[in-house]
């Protein structure tokens, strides 16, 4: 079986099923990857935990480890139950009979195998690069379109400009201004598309200065017609930032959701802020780094499905008079700061985690 050293240090999670599939046996990996305690888990079935068994492949090979002593190894697996949820890596193999073995002592013979490795981090960084890179490609194509219509834009306004001198043009001058407006309107609007274009200026920053600022800023904007909040870690240290430029970031996350609970118009609407102290795995390098979360957290009606994973890249956007461009911005700013954003979303609450890494930025 398993040696008493092995049993309370494993970092794998080990299950030990009887013929019945229920559970006769875990260790203490498991039940930190299932968010549970050893009564919840010994003596349930092991599909009490399987979120999603639309899938018959994943019985068929069970009945056939069962039945026949096939191992197997199923990828990306959910377990766990309402509020949480693991993804792991589960290998199945059937345990062949043996003698009594006294370094682990249970009631019911175990006939089944199961070792889970919670592969949710390595998932995310896989996923996050790929998004990461997926913008990057985005905004360059969208940058060097900027740069091709802003050329004939600069035409059109400087002819609107001239023809608008001329002095048999006055009965047509009021299309002439709006010719003017617009190509002003759609020259700002490139501008947008290829980022911040100033030069950040770091120093050495408080983020809570920020975080009100920010707050009474918003509060003024919607009349107190919410409830903004905040949960503060006063022992966080201050870090190197632009505070202009963070200060546009944080903005333009709450200003989103303060439209979507309007928008829903949700009841008694509530935002709150709140900082902590982390130590997390940076999506560009893969290493753990510490670094500060900065949560913005709402009771709104979630972000739609469909723009869940795209929602930081340009022109993309879940509100019909939405431009697309404001989150587009605070994730530029957000990555000048050497940091990345979290997003997690359902019906009745979203967060949003911007993490700064602590240090100077070279």
């Amino acid at each position: 079986m398993i040696p008493a050293i092995l049993k309370n240090n494993l970092s794998t999670g080990v299950l030990l099923l009887n013929s019945s599939l229920e559970v006769v046996w875990t260790n203490d990996s498991v039940l930190q990857i299932l968010g549970t305690t050893k009564s919840q888990v010994v003596g349930k079935s092991i599909s009490t935990w399987v979120v999603d068994q639309v899938d018959n492949l994943y019985q068929e090979a069970l009945d056939a480890c069962m039945n026949f002593g096939r191992p197997f190894i199923i990828r990306e697996l959910k377990l766990g139950h309402v509020g949480h949820m693991s993804t792991v890596d589960a290998s199945f193999s059937q345990i062949p009979a043996t003698g009594d073995d006294d370094s682990l002592v249970i009631q019911t013979k175990p006939v089944l195998l199961i070792e889970i490795s919670q592969v949710d981090n390595l998932l995310k960084i896989a996923r996050d690069s790929k998004y990461a890179t997926d913008e990057n490609n985005l905004k360059k194509i969208l940058r060097g379109l900027a740069h091709e219509v802003k050329n004939p834009l600069g035409g059109i306004k400087g002819a609107a400009q001239l023809m608008a001198k001329e002095a048999d043009a006055s009965i047509f001058q009021e299309y002439l201004q709006i010719i003017i407006s617009e190509t002003n309107r759609l020259t700002n609007l490139v501008d947008k598309l290829i980022g911040p274009h100033k030069q950040e200026q770091f120093e050495t920053t408080n983020i809570h200065k920020i975080l009100e600022h920010c707050r009474t800023l918003i509060s003024a904007e919607i009349g107190g017609s919410y409830f903004i909040t905040h949960d503060y870690d006063p022992s966080l240290p201050e870090i190197q930032a632009d505070e202009e430029q963070l200060t546009q970031a944080i903005i333009n996350i709450v200003r989103n959701s303060a439209q979507a609970l309007s928008e829903a118009a949700t009841t008694d609407p509530v935002i709150l802020f709140s900082t902590r102290a982390i130590r997390k795995h940076d999506p560009e390098t893969g290493l753990v780094t510490s670094a500060i979360q900065l949560r913005i957290k709402d009771n709104g009606p979630g972000i739609p499905e469909d723009i869940k994973d795209r929602m930081f890249f340009p022109m993309v956007s879940g509100r019909a008079q939405g431009s697309g461009i404001g989150l587009s911005i605070t994730q530029t700013i957000i990555s000048r700061h050497h940091g990345w954003i979290e997003v997690n979303s359902r019906p009745g609450q979203t967060t949003v985690d911007v993490i700064l890494p602590f240090g100077e930025i070279q």
